[in-house]
């Protein structure tokens, strides 16, 4: 026991030490042996009344305290103790399982109350984020801090919890005033299309957002189509919506009337849409964004391109440069044999090609000479970085029609473009 009481913890104090410290012991010596797994659970129990706080919190955190010492403490005066409480409610749990031990379960039930009924937001929120994922939780301490006024508090349960079924989520969708309690609800894995439909019924900004992101989100075509016609006033919801797994396709007409070009061209790419669906939504792009149009708008309408660009990136810049000029039927690659099996494919000729000089896998004068071999005359604009005057010389020698140096600047592409044209009967 001296050694205890100096501040030699190395080896355990005998019951009959272990009483006395407790009765007489200093602060640190209590604490350091209410920290003990090992130690009785009457000690654990007497120390759960200590008068020091850090004693109190040493038993709140020692797994092996009596679950009458964690009653005790579910109403203690010191925050600090019902917090790390609240942190170690999953030592607790396992009785919930045990049907053998009725007291026990009622006790920690008793527990998972008194912490749930906390006056402090912060001990309902940990305890909380502790329950979050949990399957054995009596539900109606998962729907007390589900409906929690505090965020904190009802965000995890209602991001996680596996108790709260969807007619209930539902529920609580309609009565939230707040935003970010059914945002949490959208971002639940798997969400069903009836709770989806609730929350895009709302028209929160950010649970509708939360909901589109929500990618397990099993969302219905009519709740899309909802939703994308809503959209418009929504610019946090484009990007969101462009990206679903699958658009049905009013909601792609819906979206192409309002988004960005570059939006309309990713949903282009990430959707398997017929050419004909593709250069509508091109077209209304066009209408809408340009005011100027060349004087060869209509003839840009009726081409088809082809570009292949090894970049990706730079493949979407041009996309949308092209789109925004007038041209609607546009195909895009990122290699020569693509390119070419494109080109020799198509019932739709390519009237004008625009290619990389860096394609990984051919030269930009190979892929010129299998093109000449099928169409000697199709205008092909060369996008190279090579800016010497000899480099320019000798693809105008192989047959380049324009030369665009990289990286390239719109109106230089423009340019050329219009070059082309003009010479065009």
């Amino acid at each position: 026991m001296f050694g205890w009481l100096t501040g030699k913890r190395d080896k355990r104090p005998s019951y009959d030490e272990a009483k006395e410290i407790a009765m007489k012991g200093d602060a640190a010596a209590r604490r350091d042996l209410a920290a003990l797994n090992d130690l009785e659970p009457e000690l654990l129990y007497f120390f759960a009344t200590d008068k020091n706080p850090e004693v109190r919190q040493a038993v709140a955190q020692n797994v092996q305290a009596p679950l009458q010492a964690k009653v005790l403490l579910t109403k203690d005066e010191d925050l600090a103790v019902r917090e790390k409480l609240a942190s170690r409610i999953s030592d607790l749990t396992p009785a919930l399982d045990d049907e053998s031990s009725s007291r026990a379960s009622d006790m920690v039930i008793g527990v998972l109350e008194g912490l749930a009924s906390d006056q402090i937001p912060t001990i309902r929120a940990i305890l909380a984020e502790e329950l979050k994922q949990m399957d054995n939780i009596p539900h109606a301490t998962v729907s007390k801090l589900a409906h929690d006024e505090e965020i904190s508090v009802s965000s995890p349960m209602l991001e996680f919890s596996p108790i709260l079924e969807d007619k209930e989520l539902i529920e609580i969708v309609a009565g939230s005033l707040q935003g970010e309690a059914i945002a949490a609800i959208a971002k639940r894995k798997g969400l069903g299309e009836t709770v989806a439909n609730a929350v895009a019924e709302t028209e929160n900004d950010i649970a509708v957002q939360a909901l589109l992101e929500n990618q397990s989100a099993q969302i219905g075509d009519e709740t899309l189509n909802f939703i994308s016609e809503k959209a418009k006033d929504h610019e946090n919801w484009h990007g969101p919506l462009v990206n679903r797994p699958t658009l049905p396709e009013q909601s792609i007409k819906n979206v192409a009337t309002y988004v960005s070009t570059s939006l309309v061209n990713h949903m282009i790419s990430k959707h398997d849409l017929p050419n004909d669906v593709v250069m509508n939504l091109r077209r209304t792009v066009f209408n809408r964004l340009n005011k100027v149009r060349s004087k060869y708008t209509e003839q840009y309408a009726q081409s088809r391109v082809l570009l292949a660009e090894e970049s990706e990136e730079t493949r979407r810049e041009i996309e949308n440069t092209l789109t925004e000029i007038g041209f609607i039927d546009i195909r895009s690659v990122g290699d020569g044999e693509t390119a070419l099996r494109v080109f020799e494919a198509e019932r739709t000729p390519v009237k004008l090609m625009i290619c990389s000089d860096n394609l990984d896998d051919m030269e930009a004068q190979e892929v010129l000479e299998e093109v000449r071999d099928l169409d000697d005359g199709l205008p092909f604009v060369l996008l190279s970085d090579k800016r010497t005057e000899a480099s320019i010389m000798e693809a105008k020698r192989y047959g380049v029609t324009e030369y665009v140096l990289m990286p390239y600047r719109e109106a230089d592409l423009l340019k050329r473009i219009e070059s082309i044209y003009a010479k065009m009967k």
